[in-house]
């Protein structure tokens, strides 16, 4: 890691979710452009650090607000602060108290960084948002993702036939979402 210091905003037992950092923009931009990231988050565009840069300000701007937007995160491993990933509540509603969650784990993949950052940054949602409904799409075929989402406590509620191309094929893309009634012990209370 860089000499850059992280601030946790929360902290669970293997990872910890921070601010999105500008110094990070080279990092954010190489995990967009791996292969499976890109496959899984049906991503076309090529990141550059510009591009990630943008995304940065823009997202720490929203997430800046009173009533925020969108709140991304970086995700840390713990062991050694090591930035892993970004997860982030997206298109979040106060008036109806819903959102949308979206994680990309560009590094240290099937560890369990990815649940476990799914986990909290629910908790946040649920505990510190207050909201009461999050909603999340995956593709059919990634079953590890779809075990670490149940797993942080999302329910499967639909299926969307055949409704993007990933891999060079159709492919369906399943709904989940998580409410706070059943999410149960938070980190944050």
């Amino acid at each position: 890691m860089d000499s850059h210091e992280p601030d946790f905003v929360v902290v669970g037992e293997k990872v910890a979710l921070g601010p999105l950092r500008r110094d990070l923009a080279d990092t954010y931009a190489r995990w967009m452009n791996q292969v499976d990231v890109r496959h899984g988050l049906v991503q076309m565009g090529i990141a550059s650090a510009q591009s990630q840069e943008k995304w940065v300000e823009e997202n720490l701007e929203k997430s800046a607000m009173h009533e925020p937007e969108v709140v991304e995160f970086t995700v840390y491993d713990r062991t050694d602060a090591t930035a892993v990933g970004t997860v982030g509540l997206l298109k979040i509603s106060h008036a109806h108290g819903n959102a949308e969650l979206g994680i990309a784990i560009g590094e240290r993949r099937g560890q369990g960084l990815g649940t476990e950052a799914t986990r909290l940054a629910l908790d946040y949602a649920f505990h510190v948002l207050q909201l009461r409904n999050v909603l999340l799409e995956t593709l059919a075929w990634n079953v590890a993702g779809l075990t670490a989402y149940e797993r942080a406590g999302f329910r499967r509620i639909g299926v969307r036939r055949q409704a993007v191309m990933s891999r060079g094929r159709a492919t369906d893309v399943v709904f989940m979402d998580a409410v706070a009634e059943d999410f149960g012990a938070s980190v944050l209370r």
